[in-house]
């Protein structure tokens, strides 16, 4: 098994901007009471942690450099607090490195959802944007875009982990959920008889009568794309459409056009096919359309939960085989 009781974990975790995905000695902490005969060395900055290399058996970082495997002869597991393969698509790892993935995101990314869809059904994030328009206590533009969350139908795209956690939450409102799935259709235990999951091809028959559309998939070529014009149009004229998995699935332009001919309701988008979002984006001055930057997993517990999904998967054998996208 790659992580044994005594190895030793080389980290590499800073951020400059979000002091939550910086790591620091509580986590290392928390690490040493799973793993009481570990040793972990934390790097400052990208010198130091090559330094560290040497005798590292475990890597914890956001990215690496195919390079740096030249400087761990003894490195057989590298992870990443991310779950999207793209921040690690340029690495050809060794056969006796195993790569891994996280999955702990699910439970912050989907308050972050249930929020963006509360703020627009409910009126928070128009009544805002109203502000800056020419009648501030503009009560009938606001009325003619409120909408009840209780008996909402909300299609799940990427009914995975992160998916499942938006479901989990958004059920106690009483919405009916369909989850659109690739490979996993066991049912979880908070559905209700109402509630579905289907094939993405059977997509386009239901988008007719979906209120929300939350798309939580990762990227690559297979989700490029998958919401573009043709879909947009199946939806409902209210419809509210929230990303928050990865920005190629959406067709920016057609989600504008959209919106900005009243085609649909609302637009929530946490992230982009250009990030950061450049400042010309007309994404920012889209009507209707509400943006996060590339922000729903942002807490100051998020190195906590990783580290304890970490300590559990160690402690249980790990997996030797790198964990693989679902939709």
């Amino acid at each position: 098994m790659p992580f044994s009781a005594k190895a030793n974990i080389a980290v590499f975790l800073t951020h400059p901007e979000v002091e939550g995905w910086n790591f620091r000695q509580r986590h290392a902490d928390l690490l040493l009471a799973a793993f009481p005969d570990a040793t972990v060395s934390i790097a400052a900055d990208e010198a130091q942690f090559v330094q560290h290399l040497a005798d590292a058996d475990v890597v914890l970082t956001w990215r690496f450099r195919q390079e740096w495997f030249a400087h761990a002869p003894r490195l057989r597991l590298l992870v990443t607090p991310v779950a999207g393969r793209d921040f690690l698509d340029n690495i050809v790892p060794p056969d006796n490195v195993l790569v891994r993935f996280s999955a702990f995101h699910g439970e912050l990314m989907a308050e972050t959802a249930v929020g963006m869809i509360l703020g627009v059904l409910r009126g928070v994030l128009p009544a805002q944007a109203l502000q800056n328009g020419a009648d501030p206590w503009s009560r009938r533009e606001l009325a003619a875009r409120m909408r009840p969350l209780r008996g909402a139908h909300v299609m799940l795209t990427g009914f995975g982990n992160i998916g499942r956690w938006c479901g989990k939450l958004l059920k106690p409102f009483g919405v009916r959920l369909t989850g659109v799935a690739r490979r996993r259709f066991d049912r979880p235990e908070f559905f209700d008889e109402a509630d579905r999951i289907i094939p993405a091809a059977a997509v386009n028959a239901e988008l007719p009568g979906v209120d929300a559309l939350l798309l939580c998939l990762p990227g690559g070529g297979e989700t490029d794309n998958w919401l573009g014009a043709q879909r947009i149009a199946l939806l409902p004229a209210h419809a509210l459409v929230v990303n928050i998995g990865r920005g190629n699935a959406l067709d920016e332009q057609a989600l504008i056009a959209a919106l900005r001919d009243d085609r649909l309701g609302a637009a929530c988008l946490d992230v982009f096919r250009l990030e950061p979002l450049p400042a010309d984006s007309p994404l920012r001055t889209c009507p209707r359309c509400y943006l996060m930057p590339h922000a729903s997993a942002i807490a100051p517990n998020y190195l906590d939960l990783f580290v304890r999904e970490l300590a559990g998967w160690g402690k249980s054998g790990g997996n030797r085989e790198i964990r693989k996208n679902r939709l």
